[in-house]
C-alpha cells in the first residue's frame, strides 16, 4: 500500500466508500490503552475466574456481613466490564467481518512491513544492530504497525505474536 493509504482500508458499503483505520476497533473501554481489551485474553479469562471466585464467596456465606454489600457492588461492577468487554469485542468481530478480505490483505501487507523493519536474528546475535536505529524506527510508525498486527490477528484467529516475524538472516 502506498503511504496515502497506509493504515487505512477502502471499505465499500454499497454506493458509498469510505476509509477505514484499525482504530474503530476500540471502544468506550479502552480510551488510552495499547490495544483493546478483547486482546487480552488471559485478563479476560482472569476477570471471569474472580467473578467466579467472589461468586462462591458469597454464596458459601465466606463473606463477613459488614463487607458483603461493598463485596455485591464490586462483583457487579466487574461482571458489567466482563459484559461491555464481550460486546465491544463482538461489535469489533462484526466490523472485521464485514469487509474481511480488505483486513486480511492489510495484515498480510503489516506482516512484510514489519518483517523486513526487525533485525534480523543472525545480525542481532552477532552484536551489528544499532539501538538507536532500531528505537527510531519504533519510534516511526512501526509500533503503530505491530499494534495494527495484533489487533487484526486477533480478529482473525490467526497468531499475533510478532517475534514470529523476525527473519533468520
Amino acid at each position: 500500500m502506498g503511504s496515502s493509504t497506509a493504515g487505512y482500508i477502502i471499505v465499500k458499503n454499497g454506493d458509498k466508500s469510505r476509509r477505514s483505520t484499525y482504530r474503530e476497533f476500540y471502544g468506550s473501554l479502552d480510551k488510552g490503552a495499547a490495544k483493546p481489551a478483547f486482546c487480552y485474553p488471559k485478563r479476560i479469562e482472569t476477570l471471569k475466574e474472580d467473578i467466579a471466585k467472589t461468586e462462591r464467596a458469597l454464596e458459601f456465606g465466606q463473606i463477613p456481613k459488614d463487607r458483603e454489600m461493598e463485596t455485591k457492588v464490586e462483583l457487579r461492577k466487574k461482571q458489567e466490564r466482563l459484559d461491555k468487554i464481550g460486546e465491544e469485542g463482538s461489535a469489533a468481530r462484526k466490523l472485521f467481518e464485514e469487509n474481511k478480505d480488505n483486513w486480511m490483505k492489510r495484515r498480510e501487507s503489516l506482516k512484510e512491513e514489519i518483517s523486513e523493519s526487525i533485525p534480523s536474528r543472525e545480525a542481532v546475535q552477532k552484536r551489528i544492530v544499532n539501538p538507536h536505529t532500531t528505537l527510531q524506527k519504533e519510534k516511526g510508525g512501526l509500533e503503530d504497525k505491530k499494534k495494527e498486527f495484533i489487533i487484526l490477528s486477533r480478529l482473525a484467529g490467526e497468531e499475533s505474536n510478532v517475534s514470529f516475524l523476525q527473519r533468520d538472516k
